[in-house]
């Protein structure tokens, strides 16, 4: 199973259970999935791809946790890390 076929899968879940956060990150994910593969006419994407994609999202996720901790934000700082968490699920375990 693919990684886009993973998350379109637990995108169905989380809009079952009602988990908003999951559903509005794993649609953010996907989109950028879709449009990373309609770049070009021939562009497969690949597995490489996809965790580059999740490692980006993952980056800016934890760039706007910064700045918000710094405007003092907590709200957004919760939000953001809650995002983080879902999708590092999908990035391989890094080794320590």
């Amino acid at each position: 199973m693919s990684l886009q076929e993973k998350i379109s899968e637990d995108l169905s879940k989380a809009m079952k259970s009602g988990d908003k956060t999951r559903v509005e990150t794993l649609r953010m994910i996907r989109a950028q999935l879709i449009e990373y593969s309609k770049r070009g006419a021939d562009h497969n994407i690949t597995p490489e791809d996809e965790i580059s994609i999740l490692t980006s999202a993952a980056k800016k996720r934890k760039e706007a946790i910064e700045e918000f901790k710094k405007a003092n934000r907590l709200e957004m700082v919760e939000k953001e890390e809650n995002e983080l968490k879902i999708i590092q699920e999908y990035l391989p375990k890094q080794l320590t």
